[in-house]
């Protein structure tokens, strides 16, 4: 949990979390605090990685500082700011609970802090540079495969990530950004990521997807690869799924302004049929586009696209649900499981947004 008004991105969850300053990493404001109160599985101990700490220094940090407690423990570390810096980038402690103070006065200047979190729990090594860091001008020095643990909420941090993940991302892309951006984790979870590093290539192109948009980058000697856990059983898990049939709740019977009728009917919702795509009918409400698989299938991801630039149409934002028997239907609430997902769609009507469904979805239906 987070409380006071100097609190920024805060995403908390049981085994992995990342918390900032409020306007990281802008300058943090005047006369604010933030207590965060980090609490994990009983018999596990928390690692806490700095990412950055740049509070305006001052004797004993009395204008601005980081303190962190150990309730279990009885134990303290900080207080910090810019002249008494954490001495190791890594946090160690044995303690399932760790209480993060964050207070500011007046002061001039300063990004604030940004920190992540982990339990001892988590296998392999818990990278601190890689998911934190505000800049990219420094890339990581990874071996040539290698396996490193996100923490939760890395998708809104500072820093840039260049390419797709087709093609792979340039080294100096923020790591665990990138991660979110290929679908290999989501956000609200975090969780350990396999990627390997390969020769760079001379353009990246630039794609959007799971609400991250990646930039168009020039060449690099390296790039990163993320492999998704079931590409490492089957190389079929990114394959098209073909569907057997189109339903919608409507579609749009138009008449041009030359009198030509053109119906926008569901089976012109195929991706890359050309010409107009299928349309609800004008000024309904709920309206929905049902995939019939034609069998149970293991479905990871979506990929929409508006009608052409032509039909200059497309969805901003949606739902999921899905159903084994075409009757029973269950909507996706992804992996935190509390509240329908809403997924954020098109912002234009010819480029391809991809997100990614984590867990997938296992059905024959899908709406």
């Amino acid at each position: 949990v987070s409380t006071g008004n100097g609190c920024g991105h805060t995403l908390l969850t049981p085994h992995s979390g990342t918390l900032s300053s409020k306007n990281y990493p802008g300058t943090y404001p005047n006369h604010t605090a933030c207590r965060w109160r980090l609490r994990a599985p009983p018999g596990t101990s928390l690692l806490l990685a700095f990412g950055d700490v740049d509070l305006e220094p001052s004797e004993h940090c009395a204008r601005s500082s980081l303190l962190l407690s150990d309730p279990q423990a009885g134990t303290a570390y900080g207080p910090y700011c810019r002249n008494s810096v954490p001495s190791t980038p890594l946090l160690v402690t044995n303690s399932s609970s760790v209480t993060v103070l964050f207070n500011s006065t007046s002061h001039l200047s300063g990004r604030g802090l940004l920190l992540s979190y982990a339990t001892s729990q988590h296998p392999g090594t818990h990278y601190t540079q890689e998911h934190v860091r505000a800049s990219p001008d420094h890339p990581p020095t990874l071996p040539m495969h290698c396996s490193v643990y996100c923490p939760a909420g890395c998708k809104d941090i500072q820093g840039d990530i260049w390419g797709n993940p087709s093609q792979g991302y340039r080294d100096t892309s923020v790591l665990c950004k990138a991660a979110v951006h290929a679908g290999v984790i989501a956000d609200e979870l975090g969780g350990q990521v396999t990627l390997s590093r390969e020769k760079g290539i001379t353009l990246y192109e630039s794609a959007f997807a799971n609400g991250l948009h990646s930039k168009r980058g020039s060449l690099s000697e390296k790039r990163l690869i993320f492999h998704k856990a079931c590409c490492l059983l089957s190389p079929a898990c990114d394959d098209v799924l073909e569907v057997a049939a189109f339903n919608a709740s409507s579609w749009w019977h138009e008449l041009d302004v030359l009198g030509q009728y053109r119906a926008w009917v569901a089976e012109r919702a195929a991706l890359g049929t050309i010409g107009h795509s299928w349309a609800a009918e004008p000024g309904t409400e709920a309206s929905w586009l049902e995939l019939d698989l034609g069998t149970r299938r293991n479905v990871t991801g979506i990929i929409t696209k508006g009608s052409s630039e032509q039909h200059d149409y497309y969805v901003t934002s949606y739902l999921v649900s899905s159903s084994r028997d075409g009757k029973n239907w269950r909507p996706y609430r992804g992996s935190g499981g509390q509240e329908d997902k809403l997924f954020e769609g098109n912002a234009d009507s010819h480029e391809e947004v991809s997100n990614t469904f984590i867990p997938p979805i296992v059905a024959r239906y899908v709406r």
